[in-house]
């Protein structure tokens, strides 16, 4: 893996060579162009001041590849590379750090989806050791060292050089050295490179190894070490105090590791090395020294963080990140406690010591937690030091462990309040707060909102007092975070006016965000005008000139000449102005300024958040513009013309709208400055296009000031065509009713209209925009009801999509007018339907029957030809009746059939709205009767392409039937069957096993009866037999298969597809009892068919996810090689089975097959949480949090049997709590078994004993969940990560589980996986709040018990939970129609039994019982056993269609409740409700209620 060899002539061999060599395989794409950039960065032999000639290779490549750079967003690649380039920047070339930061300016603010970078990598020699010595800890400390040495071999430093031969003769020389080479040599085998490099610094075979180990000196070791100067000297530079600290240790006789004692040599003149082995050397310190040792370590360290913090009280950071970093300390006064590079060398030394085993003292076992407290240091006070170096995750990690360290210290307080769920989580924060600046002077929950400021977590603040604080620096951040610009400009005028400061950044900076660019200007000029003001500081002459390059202002006095001080938007302007007025050498000179400038805020501190990374990318591409205007305006005046095909792209991401708003006012600035440089109208198009860009983007994000500012400077424009005008003109309309002024709104894009009527046969421009202003119009009546909807839907509606058809228009408009219209009309039509389902319509018809009747009577009485006037009167009324009754059902009619058309165009134009296949599938469905419905679905089948259908499979599979009944017609049976027919030829991989689980329903029993083993075969027949709508699905099914079977295309697969699945139900109901209490792998009997599958090249790994392909081809995919010979059972009542599936491409998927058990309910949940996932990613505020619901495989192979990806990696949360070796018989072995609190809350029987067991349980059972991120994940950045997943997913399947009524939500159903920390909920069958109707019913809306709010943090509930609840709530609210749709679908599908019939309510409870308790229930998997089951079934399936119906209205009814924030009959707001939620699953009294085998006290 090498860069690309220099482009000249005497490389002209090499560069040939290297080429043939990279590109053998066929020419990369820009990922694999990236990888091998990344690889060759990784090779220990290429210094960075050797990549030139790659990162320029790079730069081209990423300028040319737009497009597949944005696709390169989606993933982690984008992420990598920016990490990778960043350190390049911080070389010593300059031409590589300038070529480097041109690369960044090309990525731009891209969004990296996660909120901590990826620490630098190692050398891929270094991390394979690493992996290899993964059990053994203690040795990655040796193995860094001599992978350090190495290097050092090849440095530029002959003096370097020689003190690493020498260390190394001596380590390679002494007892331990060699055993380390050895038992690495022999881990590493093959890949083992290093000592055979290091070969000839071995000792000769005939010298005996020596052992320098010196004695230990307790005098020498006092006098030397214990010392204030040696650990905090009062005037020293960070690589003297170091080596000066490392050394005396290392020579003070306390180190014991004989290697450890051999590297005073290269510590003496490498500072870098003394970081990397003060913590191994202090660690060995404490290991192997007496507790005087300790106590002197620990009482310098201590007073090393004592004294920092003493001395920066005074220079404390503001949250606000518009005010500078920290205090400055005069030259020379600055002590080593207040050295950035020094503070984070002790804080590697706390880190390294905390993910050290502390040694076992006597029997107590010591656990991760004990690790924290090697040293006796105030963790408040590290936070704290931590935060002065940038090192945010870290100040969080600490700051939370005093927090709860405080807690625990605490016993009274925190029995009362872990014990009691109901005091708000903000009221801890507060009271340690208090506590905090009491003791130590240092607020922790300042601390806590800086460093969450600085993170970029939109939610991490508000658990800290965002929001809650009143005093006006508080409110100031809390403004900047929401971006409520008028709100903060008021608050820093009041802040001014009462402290009589003379800063001015604040509200300078809070003007220019707002958008009030005159303003800001005037208020500057004024200040500067005033003698009494002293010069401006360095931040605000920056936000001087960035305002004046964004406004185009070159008056300012800025000399031509870069000076030491100049500041980089300084610089940017200087280099704009000098493009101005055609001095192109100094804007070169410019330009590379302005890149060191961006770089260089990268080299101080430590670079782990995402965030502070996205300004200095947005600045660089600026840079990236200004340079394009320079190249661009070169050309131009060389050869008369431009290219205007590589103007910079804005990436389409989802990056905050502060990072990419000033790349598009650059671009605006830009190509204002080129267009009034050459007058080209190509270039004037672009400058406009970019201001209505810059228009949207802010509208889009709710900044309307700077909007409107944009399409103001559009509307200075002297534009003639329309083209241009037109688009910002609509913009204009959009914002103001984005701003609620629909009266200003309505008669601008009415006024609009009627222009483009009039200009649209002689302008092709307004041609184009007519039916576009026609649908935004059409949408704001409906939205507003202002106007009669068949006027709406005829005028403008329909006319628009007319007027798109004529003009061959497929794209986003017409798609979106297509909607726009079937939503409409779908309204119309629901709401009719409503009305004919309302009592007023009932109690109408009754009335009209009446009429009808008594004027029969009439007739009867006096005669056909009697006119009497109460006759005619009633004849009249029922006329008028019987007409208004025929023109609400012909409007319902209309407005169905073009509800239907408009989907079905939708549909086939875009991808777009595709879940609106759920809505177009309902309407057919209860419409089965409508010929024209019909019609219209059987154009569908051939439109809209048959990927479209493949989320709705199951439920139109369980439509199948051989002849109709009163929910089918005949028509509508023959277009289902076509429709399923052509989807699983074109994508049967995705069907296949839908319709196969209909086909094989029965399939468990025949195969039982082949095999012989049952009695009762006969009654199993009859019962089947007797629920003839069964059997026609199931006939049907199996015709389908037959008909599936002759194809060409897919018979081999459908073939191969029966063999496996009747293979995996043989195996699900093979009988396993005899293994029950085995845990090893057991073998698979040869008789089992499972055994004999190998090589199934037509069928894929069932249980891995294939991306839907949209062209069909499905050839490249991994198919079945074999099946691994054994299996494991994973327990549980009916034993399943734990196999593994090997693939084609060698991987191993395990897969859980679960037989006498219904898994239809499981797969069509995960269904559901698929769409909901599909929501949630449409919505930005959702897609930026990465809310998600996590899900797995699940596949009904019949009614009785299934298969179940095996989720690797996870663990059950109540294993890892309540287990053999749990967490809280670890981390609290003095509180009660968690047995016992069962026994003691299923004694208690009344409602105020449970009450009371579970409050006395609560105070003797603390939760511990917490320390499950501290086990797991020991990198400080990595920790934050996954306890921030882990919140928000707990967060999103608690709102989604809520909608949907998921029920029985006990801890070995709720699983965590250990790599990523997110929540993965399992068994699935209690939904639809069939959980409130089980012996004991369960009192909460889901799980938020104390353990899983303990793991959240010091925050609790507050801030991410609650936010991200929030918005997941926000999001099920707004898209209602939609869900509710889709379950709509579900509800009413016929195979899906989700109601829980009471025995098995009954037995479900009684078995979740004798689980907890330990006991076990032998239950034979027998014939009878499936008998019995499907009797059960039968008599289920018997129930009437209308009962089962008025069960699904009913759910629906409370599904539509909870989406309009209806709770106990009161409608709450979107806050109010997630409030009311909370409360409810954390309230005491709710919890003692329930089953006491759910374990609410966990």
């Amino acid at each position: 893996m090498l860069d690309n060899f220099p482009d000249k002539p005497e490389f002209k061999e090499c560069r040939a060579v290297h080429h043939k060599l990279k590109y053998a395989s066929g020419a990369f794409s820009l990922k694999k162009e990236v990888d091998h950039f990344l690889m060759a960065g990784r090779n220990p032999v290429i210094d960075q001041d050797f990549r030139l000639e790659g990162l320029k290779f790079l730069h081209e490549q990423l300028k040319c590849e737009q497009k597949e750079l944005q696709q390169l967003a989606s993933d982690d690649t984008l992420c990598r590379l920016s990490c990778s380039l960043v350190e390049l920047t911080k070389c010593e070339n300059r031409d590589v750090v300038i070529m480097a930061s041109k690369c960044l300016g090309v990525l731009g603010p891209i969004n990296m989806k996660t909120i901590s970078l990826p620490a630098p990598p190692i050398s891929i020699g270094l991390q394979l050791a690493l992996q290899c010595f993964e059990e053994l800890p203690d040795v990655h400390k040796y193995c860094r060292i001599f992978h350090c040495l190495n290097t050092y071999l090849t440095d530029k430093s002959i003096e370097l050089v020689q003190s690493a031969s020498t260390v190394l003769k001596a380590l390679l020389a002494v007892k331990k050295g060699i055993e380390f080479t050895n038992g690495y040599k022999s881990q590493l085998g093959e890949n083992e490179y290093l000592f055979h490099y290091l070969h000839p610094f071995r000792a000769g075979k005939k010298k005996i190894p020596t052992s320098k180990v010196t004695k230990p000196d307790w005098d020498m070791f006092q006098t030397t070490v214990d010392q204030q100067l040696l650990w905090n000297p009062a005037n020293s530079n960070h690589g003297n105090w170091l080596v000066t600290l490392t050394t005396t240790l290392i020579n003070s006789g306390a180190v014991r590791d004989e290697l450890l004692q051999l590297l005073e040599p290269v510590c003496s003149i490498k500072v870098e090395f003394c970081e990397l082995v003060l913590p191994y050397i202090i660690h060995d310190i404490l290991v192997n020294g007496s507790d005087d040792h300790h106590e002197v370590i620990s009482r310098q360290v201590v007073s090393f963080f004592s004294s920092h913090c003493g001395q920066s009280r005074s220079g404390q950071v503001s949250r606000c990140q518009s005010v500078t970093h920290a205090y400055i300390y005069p030259e020379g006064e600055q002590s080593i406690c207040m050295n950035t590079e020094s503070v984070r060398t002790m804080l590697d030394v706390i880190q390294y010591l905390r993910q050290q085993q502390r040694p076992q003292k006597g029997r107590q076992e010591m656990t991760v937690w004990d690790n924290n407290f090697w040293l006796d240091v105030d963790y408040l006070q590290v936070a704290m030091a931590a935060q002065y170096c940038s090192a945010h995750f870290t100040a969080l990690m600490f700051a939370e462990i005093w927090c709860d360290l405080q807690r625990e210290r605490s016993e009274s307080d925190r029995g009362s309040q872990r014990s009691s769920q109901g005091s708000s989580q903000d009221t801890r924060i507060d009271t340690l707060s208090e506590a905090s600046s009491s003791r130590s002077g240092v607020s922790v929950q300042d601390l806590l909102l800086e460093a969450y400021s600085w993170i970029g977590d939109p939610d991490g603040v508000y658990g800290c007092g965002a929001g809650r604080k009143a005093d006006s620096s508080s409110r100031i951040c809390t403004y900047q975070q929401e971006n409520q610009w008028d709100k903060a400009v008021v608050s820093c005028d009041i802040q001014m006016s009462q402290s009589g400061t003379t800063n001015q950044y604040d509200l300078l900076n809070v003007l220019q965000c707002f958008g009030a660019n005159h303003i800001f200007n005037t208020y500057l000029q004024g200040i500067m005008g005033q003698d009494d003001v002293p010069n401006l500081t360095s931040e605000t002459r920056e936000l001087q000139f960035e305002a004046a390059w964004r406004m185009g202002m070159w008056n300012l006095d800025s000399p031509n000449k870069i000076e030491t001080g100049t500041g980089f938007h300084e610089s940017v302007f200087k280099a704009m102005k000098s493009i101005r007025e055609d001095h192109s050498t100094f804007t070169d000179k410019s330009l590379n300024h302005s890149r060191l400038c961006a770089v260089s805020r990268l080299k101080d501190g430590c670079l782990t958040s995402a965030r502070k990374l996205y300004p200095v990318l947005a600045d660089l591409m600026c840079v990236n513009i200004v340079n394009q205007t320079s190249d661009l305006l070169k050309s131009f005046r060389e050869v008369g013309r431009m290219d205007l095909s590589d103007v910079n792209q804005i990436l389409d991401t989802d990056s905050d709208i502060k990072f990419t708003l000033p790349t598009l006012y650059m671009k605006c600035s830009a190509m204002k400055l080129l267009w009034e440089k050459t007058d080209n109208k190509h270039v004037f198009r672009i400058y406009v296009e970019s201001l209505h860009q810059l228009a949207t983007s802010a509208r889009e994000a709710n900044r309307h000031q700077v909007s409107e500012r944009a399409i103001a400077t559009v509307k200075e424009l002297d534009i003639s065509d329309l083209s241009l005008s037109i688009p910002s003109q609509i913009e204009e309309a959009k914002l103001f009713w984005a701003r609620g002024e629909e009266n200003i709104a309505k008669p601008l894009l009415r006024g609009m209209i009627d222009k483009l009527r009039k200009l649209r046969s002689t302008d092709k421009s307004a041609a184009m925009f007519y039916p576009q202003t026609l649908s935004i119009y059409g949408n704001w009546l409906a939205e507003t009801r202002s106007e009669n909807p068949n006027i709406i839907m005829e005028n403008y509606m329909e006319k628009a999509i007319n007027m798109y058809e004529q003009l061959d228009e497929t794209g986003d408009r017409s798609v979106d007018a297509y909607l726009a219209l079937a939503k409409y009309a779908d309204t119309q039509y629901q709401n009719i339907v409503n009305y004919m389902n309302s009592s007023t319509y009932e109690a109408k018809q009754s009335l009209m029957r009446k009429s009808q009747q008594e004027a029969d009577r009439l007739r009867e009485v006096m005669g056909e030809s009697a006119k009497d006037r109460y006759l005619r009167t009633l004849e009249k009324q029922t006329e008028i009746d019987q007409h208004e009754l025929l023109c609400m059902q012909e409007d319902r009619n209309i407005y169905l059939l073009k509800a239907v058309l408009n989907y079905i165009k939708c549909l086939r134009c875009g991808d777009e709205h595709n879940l609106r296949v759920f809505r177009l599938t309902s309407l057919w469905f209860n419409n089965v009767h409508n010929k024209d419905v019909n019609s219209m679905m059987e154009g569908a089948v051939k439109e809209i392409k048959t990927y479209k259908w493949l989320p709705l499979m199951y439920q139109l599979a369980a439509r199948m039937d051989v002849k109709p009944h009163r929910d089918t017609s005949q028509p509508f049976l023959q277009i289902l069957d076509k429709m399923i027919y052509e989807t699983a030829v074109s994508h049967p991989h995705h069907t296949l096993f839908c319709v196969l689980a209909l086909a094989n329903a029965n399939r468990d029993t025949e195969l039982l009866q082949q095999a012989k083993t049952m009695r009762r075969s006969s009654k199993m027949s009859k019962s089947q037999a007797d629920n003839p709508a069964e059997e026609g699905r199931v006939l049907a099914a199996k015709n389908m298969v037959g008909k599936l079977r002759e194809n060409k295309k897919v018979g081999d697969i459908v073939k191969d597809l029966q063999t496996l699945c009747d293979a995996y139900i043989q195996l699900a109901n093979w009988n396993v009892q005899e293994y029950k209490t085995q845990t090893k792998p057991i073998q698979l009997p040869a008789q089992l068919w499972l055994t004999k599958v190998k090589g199934l090249r037509n069928v894929p790994v069932p249980t891995k996810e294939i991306k839907v392909n949209a062209s069909c081809d499905y050839r490249d995919i991994p198919h079945i090689e074999k099946f691994e010979p054994t299996f494991k059972l994973a327990g549980g009542i009916n034993l399943p089975k734990i196999i593994s599936c090997v693939g084609s491409d060698g991987t191993k998927s395990r897969q859980l097959v679960k037989g006498r058990d219904d898994l239809r309910q499981d797969a069509v949940m995960q269904q559901v949480f698929d769409m909901v996932n599909n929501l949630l990613q449409k919505d930005s505020e959702t897609r930026k949090r990465q809310l998600q619901i996590r899900k797995y495989k699940v596949i009904p192979l019949s009614q009785r049997s299934g298969l179940l990806e095996w989720c690797e990696g996870t663990l059950p949360v109540g294993e890892y709590l309540v287990g053999s070796k749990g967490a809280h018989a670890r981390y609290r072995p003095k509180d009660l078994y968690y047995i016992d609190c069962r026994t003691k809350l299923t004694a208690a029987t009344t409602t105020e004993g449970k009450y009371k067991v579970y409050q006395e349980i609560c105070e003797k059972f603390q939760p511990v969940f917490r320390h499950f991120f501290f086990e797991k994940f020991t990198s400080p950045p990595v920790w934050f990560e996954r306890r921030l997943a882990y919140t928000r997913s707990v967060a999103t399947n608690s709102i989604v589980g809520y909608i949907l009524g998921l029920g029985d939500r006990h801890i070995q159903n709720i699983l965590i996986d250990c790599k990523t920390a997110e929540l993965v909920h399992i068994d699935l069958g209690i939904a639809f709040e069939q959980g409130k109707i089980l012996p004991t019913p369960e009192t909460v809306p889901f799980r938020l018990t104390r353990d899983i709010e303990d793991a959240m943090g010091a925050s609790g509930v507050e801030g991410v939970f609650r936010r991200c609840c929030e918005k997941t709530m926000e999001v099920m609210r707004s898209n209602q129609e939609a869900l509710l749709t889709i379950l709509e679908v579900l509800l009413y599908d016929p195979l899906h039994v989700w109601t829980i019939s009471p025995a098995k309510a009954y037995a479900l409870q009684r078995q979740r019982g004798r689980e907890e308790s330990g006991d076990t229930v032998d239950v034979a998997n027998t014939t009878a056993d499936i008998i019995d089951l499907a009797e059960s079934s039968t008599s289920r399936n018997s129930e009437t269609q209308e009962n089962l119906n008025k069960v699904a209205e009913r759910v629906l009814l409370r599904l539509r409740q909870k989406l309009q924030g209806v709770e106990d009959g009161v409608q709450l707001s979107l806050s109010g409700q997630v409030n009311y939620l909370i409360q409810e699953a954390r309230n005491p009294k709710n919890l003692a209620r329930i089953f006491p085998g759910w374990q609410p006290y966990v």
